[in-house]
């Protein structure tokens, strides 16, 4: 059973030895299928956005930009 999940996303990469962090949505994780199926197995319990990615300058705006990512993936699956 799950009871709850962190998100963040990732790259490979560029030496292909590795993973980077990715703002969400712009990785290599397809998480609205990863929504849907949390969905359809019934959970209903807390997603939380893990802000590693600094890719956007600041904190802040890498959060943002992450929050967008992680939003319109929660719509596409049909979870908010």
């Amino acid at each position: 059973r799950i009871g709850h999940c962190h998100c963040k996303d990732a790259v490979k990469k560029p030496d292909g030895k590795g993973y980077g962090w990715a703002a969400m949505g712009q990785g290599i994780i397809d998480w609205a299928g990863q929504f849907k199926a949390l969905k359809r197995d019934g959970y209903h319990f807390a997603v939380s956005l893990e802000t590693h990615w600094r890719g956007a300058g600041t904190p802040e705006e890498s959060t943002r930009q992450s929050w967008a990512g992680m939003k319109k993936a929660l719509q596409e699956a049909g979870a908010i």
